[in-house]
Parts: C-alpha cells; sequence; structure tokens
C-alpha cells in the first residue's frame, strides 16, 4: 500500500512538471516567436504589394510611351487589370488573420500647375491611386502613384522611390529643354478595405501635348508649382534631378516648400549664367 502511494505520487509530480514544460515551450514559442514571425510575414506581405505598386506605374510608362511613339494609337481601346495581393493566406498555428489594407482612388490631392513666363498658368488635376496597410506588427505603410511617381510614406516621412516622367537636357552651353509628362487619374473618388485581393483597373488611356514654348514668343522661363501631401519627396528628387544636370539651388533655380503641401520651383532664377531654351509638357490621361 505504502509503495502504491508513492508510485501515484510520482506519477502525478511527473505529469505536472510534463504539464509545465509543455506550457513553458508553447509560452516562449508564442511570447517570442510569433510576434517575429507575423511581423516577418507583415514585411513579406508589404513587398507583394510594392511590387505590384511598380508594376502598376510600369504599365503606365510604357503605355505612355506607345502613345508618345505612335499619334494615330487606338490604345483608348486599351484595359489594363492591374492585380493587388491585399488579401493573404491565414498564418497557421498562430491564431493569425489575413492581413488587411485600404485601396483608394483620388482620395488624396496632387495638382500640377505651370506658369510660363509672359503667359496664364495652366493646370492638371493629377489624381493618385493609393495603398494603405492596417498592420498589427510591422509599421504601417502607404505606397501612392501620383503624376507619374511612386511614393513611399511612412509616418511623418516619405520618400520618392520610383521617378516621374520628367527630363532635363543640356542642348548648349547652359541652356537646357525641360520635358515634363503629367499623369492625369481621372475616375471618380473610391476606397475599398478588404483583406482579400482586389484589382484596380486602368481603361481610356490618351495622350495629347499640353504646353510647347515654341508655340509662343518670349519664354524665357517657368514656375512649376506642385500641390501634394509629400512636398518633401518631390522637393528632394528635384534637388536630386537638378543637380545632376549639373544645376545649383539658389543660383541656377529656385526650390521652395509653402504651407507644407505645395513645392514652388522656378528657372531659370534671375542673374542665372543658364537659360531656357524650350518647355515641354505632354499629358496622359487614363481612368481608373
Amino acid at each position: 500500500s505504502f509503495f502504491r502511494s508513492e508510485s501515484g505520487a510520482s506519477t502525478a509530480i511527473a505529469f505536472i512538471l510534463l504539464l509545465g514544460i509543455v506550457f513553458t515551450v508553447f509560452s516562449i514559442v508564442h511570447l517570442g516567436y510569433v510576434p517575429e514571425w507575423k511581423t516577418d510575414a507583415e514585411h513579406s506581405h508589404m513587398g507583394e504589394i510594392w511590387r505590384d505598386m511598380t508594376e502598376l506605374k510600369s504599365k503606365i510608362d510604357r503605355t505612355t510611351i506607345f502613345m508618345m511613339s505612335d499619334p494615330n494609337t487606338t490604345a483608348s481601346n486599351i484595359t489594363i487589370m492591374m492585380p493587388l495581393r491585399t488579401g493573404s493566406m491565414e498564418m497557421p498555428f498562430t491564431g493569425s488573420s489575413r492581413f488587411s489594407g485600404t485601396v483608394s482612388v483620388n482620395t488624396d490631392t496632387c495638382n500640377m500647375t505651370i506658369v510660363p513666363a509672359n503667359s496664364s498658368e495652366r493646370s492638371i488635376n493629377c489624381g493618385t491611386i493609393s495603398y494603405t496597410s492596417n498592420n498589427k506588427y510591422y509599421v504601417d505603410q502607404t505606397f501612392k502613384y501620383e503624376n507619374g511617381a511612386l511614393i513611399l510614406a511612412q509616418k511623418e516621412q516619405s520618400v520618392m522611390k520610383h521617378y516621374p516622367m520628367i527630363r532635363i537636357s543640356e542642348v548648349s552651353n547652359n541652356n537646357y529643354n525641360f520635358s515634363i509628362n503629367a499623369i492625369e487619374i481621372r475616375g471618380l473618388e473610391d476606397t475599398l478595405s478588404s483583406n482579400s485581393d482586389c484589382s484596380v483597373h486602368l481603361t481610356d488611356f490618351s495622350f495629347s501635348p499640353f504646353y510647347d514654348s515654341y508655340d509662343y514668343e518670349n519664354v524665357s522661363s517657368f514656375e512649376l508649382k506642385i500641390y501634394t501631401d509629400h512636398p518633401d519627396a518631390w522637393g528632394e528628387y528635384f534637388n536630386e534631378t537638378m543637380k545632376r544636370a549639373g544645376l545649383e539651388d539658389g543660383k541656377d533655380y529656385s526650390l521652395n516648400l509653402e504651407e507644407n503641401e505645395r513645392l514652388y520651383f522656378s528657372f531659370p532664377k534671375n542673374r542665372s549664367e543658364c537659360s531656357l531654351n524650350r518647355l515641354y509638357v505632354g499629358k496622359t490621361t487614363v481612368n481608373a
């Protein structure tokens, strides 16, 4: 009887110790590893969405180049369905639900105004296509396509990762051409929040010349104003682009931020040795 009671007690103690080990291992995995797994999974998911947004920009750029090379093209008949992998599979053993985010069309401000010398201003309502994450572990990010640029925004900071179709070339000594192709996203303001995949339909492509200084006289300078939620990203882009062209801020051109939402650019600056040879602006229009 005494032996049997000792055996029962040791069995109970062993079971309790084994149960404690199991709960300890489960707690270590749940508290130490699962958050890392979920963070890595959300990071990978953001990478997939970024690749989708990059492909969206690429398709619009390729279609624009195609229309520019063939003015008689029937690109208005082209329809592009751009899938966005906003959804995901549930992670096993973690109790995690699907990732979710918000896809928006034309819910943010992006306008570009061009003011040639001795001429009235001309404006383009560029529109936007964006994705905003709803992460629980990895930092939330916004990917936004506006006026041909793809911008990554994170908290209060933003950076332009893929550039718009703006070209600056020196045709002769200190004599420059500016070629700007604006992208106008048309369509009703729309927002979709989902944890499953979705797609953006691009239709009714068209390209047309918007402004050409060769059609006017005495166009020796111009001003460019961009209204955007990310003026710092646009400002950094213009500084890098002008620097690569061999131009200096404050000497050859002016670049200022006004009211934290408008970028003001002018070329050439007064008393600069540089001059404007030609300003050409084209516009691609697409419905989203």
